[in-house]
């Protein structure tokens, strides 16, 4: 990485951070001064399991006391092909401490309600050996699940249309054991005897094998966190005005209040039929003379997380790119964890740093995507010469711009240079001329602002600059370009479900097709069948980090003035205070459902999935990052103008390498007294009145999977219609800081990855490019190859791409996990990564050829790129010209150096080629394997 550049790697959490100068030791994978361990921790059963996620996916980590807590992993859970820049979710262990359930699902999975309520994937892991039991069906990914008993089962839940599915494991035999439907919306679902217990309304209920609910307790709010006790209890929390209540309440339906406390400060966690209250101020809240056995207060930050036995709870865990994009490392390395901890009776914290390890049996693909998605698939014919059997591109997709082709691909940004665009942008100055070909596309010259000019607001006033950067922020982790690419590279433009396949490596659904483009993920006018853009403002938007922008902000502006022709308008509606835009970034993630034009009666609105008050989000949440960049490891928790607020007041991170400490990406809003308390409460938009939605009365919906909550309608539509005032915010609310005026120029990036622009082969090699000599490598306006390419490319790379039978069409799902990358030799290369033969489906060959004949001795050299190729098994096809054929594998890792490496030598007797496959006997979806340029060297005197 350019030590020119600010990295988008942010530090690791406080532990790994060490000041060399600190007397403190710098933090390990265990406990090395085991003095500060409990009496009699050699023996001790406890053990403590947590997870964080990158790109690599979504780690399980585990430390045992015995071993005085040395931190390994047990998986490393993933899907193949699926392009995201951190995986996330959350996990549960059983009362044995031996095996965890786990919940996990591609990042941006938060932005969508049906990706969040029904897209995450599940598994079991055995935290022993590691082995890893993917199970086959998608789940939601609320906080509350999975759910753990005192046992070894575990329950998962989903939304099923106005019910709640419930479906329980048995983790030892890793397997569903039961799945049944229950009328309404449950919560916090988990084992309970031989039973589930779940929230349902303001209600803590029992369900039987028969999906028959009990009521066990009415509880006079809504019951989150349920926690079985090992004496046939369950502990529970309720929210109480601006108090939280710790109850427990039996399977014969006695109900104890155990204590209460400031919304917040008090939580509740368990294992094994161990119950712990955490928090500051547990011992003083809690009636101890109360306690069952099996309950403990824990002197420790309510959020904490705790082991089994309570002998150790962490409070941080993270690798730091949570908040900082995310982007991949050249190698595809996990990142290490930092994490914090504290010695619950004692005042000895503890520092660890681990570096997870991924194992292959986590990245296989998961059983529920196996038969793919069962919808119609769309199929376009298409011409010999754009065949999609050959084609890189997808003639037949259904999205506007397509993926792979080398003349559009996207330039990925700096975060100074999404600070400026956005900056511009909203001052109406985003005015900056790209030059005709801009960035190796075909685009005639414009100006981001005059594609997509900026739309006035009614009302007057303008966006606030922090309220886009945290819309960026949320919907894409400030990147333009796959996270493959690093800030100054150039890659495909990334994508939310340009193939339909909703996380699966084997399955291509154009009618599922999502086709959010770049930066702002604009979707809108990006179906192909869509003319509300012309093609080259499709094209404009796809390559270029302004023009999405641009166009990004022209979607806000509308939603504004939407919401402000129905006067739905927040806190008087003046446009400069941050928190005034609550309902319009409701409307940009989840739109506006309008007034019937038949039925005056009938509900409309904002959508209940991002009320504050759904019961999907728990009760005592707080804003979103104002406890730490933790949160980051589970925006899951917050609504969508929750996160996007969060992101406005503390921005994302990033490293200055010149100091190695961790800034601010952006910056960030101003609050006259903290961005927390410009919040509004989370029902402020639940009124009887307005949406019939009733804090004081959690309902749970007979058949629904939606959780108990305040909605009082079966359909769920307690949509917000109304304008709605909370703060003054002349007193409390954010306002922008700008950093870039108009007329500030672009800020400049180094490439980390420089192009190998000259042939240091002799003159007299026949190079055969990955790509035709009409393809122009420019970076953004700039030709970093100018003066310096000594070649021309003479011959053809060309490919065949792995198909399927999919809804009466052939698709190709082996397009799915093929990318190109601004770098290497020329300025670009392809690559994909090795699967082993039997996934046909998935293999991707290319066969280099020249355009003429090769007589006599040549030495065949394949350029191989500084990043994105590791496979040790690349196996090239040499065809002699002749008809013969030999083979010759090779390790395509070069050390992270551009380099030249030769296959040999041979007689050629006609017009070679070269062919390399994807396929390779120890293919597992994690190693890369790329096609940059081939050469035939002539060998004197042969």
């Amino acid at each position: 990485m350019s030590v020119a550049a600010l990295a988008l790697v942010a530090p690791l959490a406080s532990a790994a951070l060490t000041d060399p100068s600190d007397p403190v030791p710098a933090p390990t994978d265990r406990v090395t001064d085991t003095s500060r361990l409990p009496s009699g921790w050699q023996k001790s059963g406890d053990r403590i399991v947590t997870y964080d996620g990158d790109a690599t996916g979504l780690h399980v980590l585990v430390a045992d006391a015995a071993d005085a807590y040395r931190w390994h992993t047990a998986a490393t859970l993933s899907e193949p092909g699926v392009d995201t820049d951190q995986w996330i979710g959350q996990t549960c262990v059983t009362g044995s401490g031996d095996r965890a359930v786990v919940v996990y699902a591609p990042r941006q999975a938060v932005n969508d309600q049906q990706g969040f309520q029904q897209g995450a994937f599940a598994a079991v892991v055995d935290l022993a050996d590691g082995k890893v039991t993917k199970l086959p069906e998608l789940v939601s990914l609320a906080y509350f699940n999975p759910g753990c008993g005192d046992g070894e089962q575990a329950v998962l839940t989903r939304p099923q249309g106005d019910d709640t599915e419930l479906l329980t494991v048995d983790t030892a035999r890793a397997k569903l054991v039961r799945q049944q439907t229950v009328a309404g919306q449950l919560t916090s679902a988990v084992p309970f005897g031989n039973e589930i217990a779940a929230a349902q309304g303001d209600a803590v209920v029992s369900v039987d094998a028969k999906g028959d609910t009990n009521t066990l307790a009415k509880t006079g709010g809504t019951p989150f966190r349920l926690v079985p006790d090992a004496h046939h209890g369950l502990a529970y929390q309720v929210p109480d005005g601006k108090q939280v209540q710790v109850r427990r309440v039996t399977s014969a339906g006695s109900d104890q209040l155990l204590g209460s406390g400031a919304l917040g400060s008090l939580a509740v966690h368990g294992n094994g039929g161990r119950v712990f209250v955490t928090g500051r101020d547990a011992e003083e809240a809690v009636k101890h003379s109360a306690l069952p056995r099996s309950w403990r207060t824990l002197d420790v930050p309510a959020s904490a997380e705790v082991s089994t036995t309570g002998s150790l709870a962490l409070t941080s865990v993270g690798n730091g790119t949570e908040a900082a994009g995310g982007r991949r490392t050249a190698s595809d390395l996990a990142q290490p964890v930092g994490i914090d901890a504290v010695l619950p009776g004692s005042d000895s914290s503890v520092g660890f740093k681990v570096v997870p390890k991924a194992a292959a049996q986590g990245a296989e693909q998961s059983p529920a995507l196996a038969d793919g998605v069962h919808t119609d698939s769309v199929h376009m014919k298409s011409t010999a010469d754009d065949d999609p059997a050959t084609s890189t591109t997808d003639p037949d997709r259904a999205c506007a711009v397509t993926r792979n082709d080398p003349k559009l691909q996207s330039l990925q940004p700096s975060t100074a240079q999404a600070e400026w665009a956005t900056d511009l942008a909203v001052q109406g100055k985003l005015d900056v001329r790209r030059r005709s070909g801009w960035n190796g596309s075909e685009l005639a010259s414009y100006t981001p602002q005059g594609l997509f000019p900026s739309t006035p607001l009614k009302g007057g006033g303008r966006v606030p600059a922090q309220v886009m950067l945290g819309v960026l922020s949320q919907e894409s982790n400030l990147l333009q370009a796959s996270s493959r690419a690093a800030a100054g590279e150039s890659s495909n433009f990334i994508q939310g479900g340009y193939y339909g396949n909703a996380g699966s490596v084997h399955t291509v659904n154009w009618a599922a097709a999502d086709c959010g483009y770049g930066i702002a993920q604009v979707t809108s006018g990006m179906a192909k069948a869509d003319t509300t853009y012309t093609a080259e403002q499709q094209q404009a938007l796809t390559v270029d980090y302004a023009a999405n922008i641009a166009a990004g902000l022209q979607i806000l502006q509308d939603k504004w003035n939407q919401l402000y022709d129905r006067g739905l308008l927040v806190n008087g509606g003046d446009p400069k205070y941050l928190e005034n835009w609550w309902l319009a970034l409701w409307a940009y993630n989840s739109g506006l459902n309008l007034p019937s034009s038949t039925d005056a009666s009938a509900p409309w609105g904002l959508g209940w999935f991002n009320n504050p008050a759904n019961g999907l989000y728990p009760a005592d949440r707080t804003m979103f990052l104002s406890s730490g960049y933790d949160d980051a490891r589970t925006p899951n928790l917050w609504t969508y103008p929750e996160r996007v607020l969060g992101w406005a007041a503390y921005s994302q991170q990033k490293t200055d390498p010149a100091t190695g400490a961790a800034v601010r990406a952006f910056t960030v809003g101003e609050w006259p007294s903290g961005a927390p308390a410009a919040e509004p409460a989370h029902d402020t938009f639940c009124k009887p009145t307005v949406n019939d939605c009733d804090i004081t009365k959690p309902r749970k919906v007979a058949g629904s999977s939606q959780p108990e909550g305040p909605c009082q309608r079966d359909d769920f539509k307690c949509w917000w219609h109304q304008p709605v005032n909370w703060t003054d915010c002349t007193a409390t609310c954010g306002t922008e800081v700008l950093k870039y005026a108009a007329g500030d120029p672009e800020p400049k990036v180094a490439a980390p990855h420089p192009a190998a622009c000259t042939s240091t082969l002799p003159a007299n090699a026949l190079i055969v490019d990955d790509v035709p000599n009409t393809v122009k490598f420019r970076v953004g306006s700039a030709n970093p190859c100018a003066g310096k390419r000594n070649w021309t490319s003479r011959g053809t790379l060309t490919f065949t791409f792995g198909s399927a039978q999919q809804n009466g069409a052939t698709v190709y799902p082996s397009k799915i996990d093929f990318h190109q990358l601004g770098a290497g030799f020329g300025g670009h290369f392809w690559l994909t990564h090795t699967r082993v033969p039997s996934y046909t489906d998935s293999v991707v060959t290319g066969t280099w050829t020249p355009d003429r004949k090769v007589v006599g001795s040549a030495e065949v050299m394949v350029h191989l790129p500084d990043h994105e190729a590791n496979t040790p098994s690349a196996t090239y096809r040499i065809d002699l010209g002749d008809g013969t054929v030999v083979e010759k594998t090779i390790s395509q890792d070069t050390g992270g150096k551009n380099a030249w490496v030769s296959l040999g030598s041979y007689d050629f007797a006609g017009t070679p080629s070269v062919s390399l496959s994807s396929a390779t006997a120890d293919g597992t979806g994690d190693a890369s394997i790329a096609w940059d340029a081939l050469a035939f060297v002539p060998v004197r005197g042969k």
